[in-house]
Formats: structure tokens, C-alpha cells, sequence
């Protein structure tokens, strides 16, 4: 049993699954993306669309269309007497294409910073929230922040390749992710040439899933970074150095949120709590978002293994993938807006947990006595 900070020993896989796309198809201005394809010039579904229909290896993610319009069932005819149906799913655009970056930090010049960036499809300008993934897991596995807001995922090239997600290096991750924190806005502010160029409002906000929400622990409370905010999925403080013992360097305002059926090693008692109570911080919030677990943080982007693409299946939940990412968005974005206002942030707060969404802990309007606690044992196999 595993989650995104473990790993395990797998089965080797001999034929590789993935996903294509067509953007304006089958209309314009929506993607179209077929899941589940087997890649093999032998599978007529891989054959062609790839060589005849124009088709891309992919996600219609990676080209900025995440909102899900619809399935529909599309007759092929790619050419003279092959005739075949194909479901695809129907994507509208919600956000901007992945982009690499690409940079050098001056006080370590061998090494290449590294981070996938995307933002809202809008001319206005948004916080950047720099993201550490999960261990097992890769930095496309968050792109749905970039529906919210400007998201930098940090990440470092595998040693394996394509086989497995190998980048645990949370010391270094933690000093990219501190280093981004200056270099992005400074990018956004005075280089015309970057993609950055005026999009970027000037509020920092650093965190990530599980191994990555440590990692963050670590930029700020050992390494420096001074964020405008903390905001943690699921977090892990099992990192190298471990990150429990920089709590306490933490003064930014964090918002902490933990699936109330995230119930391996990583569930409330066991991570989430106590990086709660070692912060700090004057204004910090812990949510238990009911029905989630903890590999709906992502949204597996591994081309062969993953720890939450290959074992997710395993971990309880009553809120499905979309509904999790779309609620850890909205609570995001709460967040992002509750640092200039911290009591619309809390007003949202309890709506959301009046409406049965989640129930929270806040350093400042909650009574002392009030418990939070998680749905565990969630009665199937968990991912520990």
C-alpha cells in the first residue's frame, strides 16, 4: 500500500496507456481527447488518428482546454472502408497551454531550475502559487491550479525517464522553490520578453501535495522564503531533513487542508495536525474536506507508473476527482483573496462548512475546544 511520498515495488508494464488530442475538434474553439489508448502502430485506435486525423499524444489539458463539456461518440472514417466510433471527451478552454521554465539561480549556477507554468485564460494579472508535487508523482499533476490562478510546479528531470517519476530531492526543491518566489515576479515586472510579462499581480503564495507540502515547510522555515501565504494539500513532513522541526519559523498565513478520507499515513492525526499546530503563524486554517482522500490531489499525467496514477484506485472517497480539485480551487482562491481580507476568507469558511462541504479550524474565530476529525477507517483499502 502507498501514497505520493512512499514508494513500493511495481509490476513491469509492457504495453504503455495514454491519452490524444485534437484542438477545434470536433468543433471550434473545443479539444477533443480520446483516454485509455494503447500505443501501438497494431491498435487501429492509436493508428489512425495519429498518422490520418491529425491527432497529438496528450491531454487537451496541456493545451489549456480543462473544462469538461461532454463525452460524445464520433464516427471515423479516416480512410476508404474503415469505418469505426470513438468516445471522446469534449473540453472547453479554461486556461493557458504548459510552458517550461527554464532558469539558473545565481548562488547555485550548476544546477537548472525547473518549473511548468500556466495561468487562467484572462489578460488580467494573478497571485503565483508555486507548487511542490508528491513523491511518485510529476509537476503536470497540478495543472488544475492554473484554472485559479498563475501556477508554477516545480520539478527536476527523472533518472528514469518516463518509467517512473524518480525526484525526491525536497532540499534542493525547497531552495528552487524559494528562489522562484523573487525570480518570477522579478520576470513579471521587467522582462517584456517573458510569458510572465504583467500577469503576475505580486502576491506569493508557496505549498503543494504531500511530500511537496513539506518541501514547502522547508523553503520557508529553513531556507527563508518569506510568501505572502502557505497553501498545503495534504502535507507530508517527511522530507530530508524532516521538515516537524522548522514549524515553528513559520509566522506566514497558511491554509492547511487535509481529505477527511486521506487515511494512510498522511491522514489528520498524522501530518496535517501537526503541521497545524507547530506554525507559528497568527492566521492559519485547517480544513477537512469531506468525501476526499489523498491522491484526488492529482490528476496522474505519468506516462507509464506513478504512485497515485498506479494505486489510486485503491484509496475510499465519496467526492470524485473533479469535485475535490474543483473545492480545493475554490478554497484556494478564498485563501489568495483572504490575504488582503481575512474576513471574507473566514465568511467563505463557514458557509462552506454550514453547506456540509468541510469543517475547518481557524486561529482566530475558532472556539479551542473545537475538534476536528476525519472519516477513518473509510471501510475499503486505504493508500498508507
Amino acid at each position: 500500500m502507498l501514497k505520493c511520498g512512499m514508494l513500493a515495488s511495481v509490476a513491469v508494464v509492457h504495453a504503455e496507456v495514454t491519452s490524444i488530442f485534437k484542438n477545434d475538434y470536433p468543433e471550434d474553439g473545443t479539444c477533443g481527447e480520446e483516454i485509455n489508448i494503447e500505443k501501438s502502430w497494431k491498435n487501429p485506435h492509436w493508428l489512425f488518428p495519429m498518422v490520418f486525423g491529425g491527432f497529438t499524444e496528450g491531454k487537451c489539458a496541456d493545451i489549456g482546454y480543462s473544462k469538461f463539456i461532454r463525452s460524445e461518440v464520433v464516427e471515423m472514417n479516416p480512410v476508404p472502408f474503415v469505418h469505426h466510433n470513438l468516445t471522446f471527451n469534449i473540453y472547453g478552454g479554461t486556461r493557458s497551454a504548459i510552458i517550461d521554465l527554464e532558469l539558473t539561480d545565481p548562488a547555485r549556477p550548476d544546477r537548472t531550475v525547473r518549473a511548468k507554468f500556466c495561468m487562467p485564460s484572462s489578460t488580467e494579472s494573478f497571485p503565483l502559487y508555486i507548487v511542490g508535487h508528491g513523491a511518485g508523482c510529476v509537476a503536470e499533476d497540478y495543472q488544475y491550479f492554473c484554472e485559479t490562478t498563475a501556477t508554477a510546479m516545480v520539478y527536476q528531470k527523472s533518472p528514469a525517464g518516463p518509467i517512473f517519476p524518480v525526484d525526491f530531492d525536497t532540499a534542493s526543491a525547497a531552495i528552487d522553490m524559494k528562489f522562484l518566489s523573487t525570480a518570477l515576479i522579478e520576470l513579471s515586472q521587467t522582462d517584456a520578453s517573458s510569458p510572465l510579462f504583467g500577469r503576475l499581480d505580486g502576491t506569493v503564495i508557496i505549498g503543494g501535495h504531500s511530500m511537496g507540502g513539506g518541501a514547502t515547510v522547508l523553503a520557508t522555515g529553513k531556507e527563508g522564503a518569506s510568501p505572502d501565504g502557505l497553501a498545503l494539500f495534504a502535507p507530508g513532513l517527511y522530507t530530508k531533513p524532516d521538515a516537524t522541526e522548522f514549524l515553528p519559523n513559520i509566522q506566514a498565513p497558511t491554509l492547511i487542508v487535509s481529505g477527511s478520507m486521506d487515511c494512510g499515513s498522511n491522514a489528520l492525526d498524522k501530518e496535517a495536525q501537526p503541521a497545524f499546530d507547530g506554525l507559528s503563524s497568527e492566521s492559519k486554517v485547517l480544513v477537512v474536506l469531506k468525501g476526499a482522500n489523498h491522491c484526488q490531489w492529482t490528476s496522474p499525467e505519468e506516462k507509464l507508473l506513478g504512485v497515485c496514477k498506479t494505486f489510486e484506485k485503491n484509496e475510499c472517497h465519496s467526492i470524485d476527482r473533479r469535485e475535490q480539485q474543483r473545492l480545493g480551487n475554490k478554497l484556494f482562491a478564498s485563501f489568495a483573496r483572504g490575504l488582503n481580507d481575512w474576513n471574507s476568507f473566514e465568511a467563505d469558511l463557514a458557509i462552506g462548512e454550514s453547506a456540509g462541504l468541510w469543517d475547518y479550524f481557524s486561529s482566530k474565530t475558532s472556539a479551542p475546544s473545537k475538534m476536528l476529525q476525519n472519516d477513518c477507517p473509510c471501510g475499503e483499502t486505504s493508500i498508507v
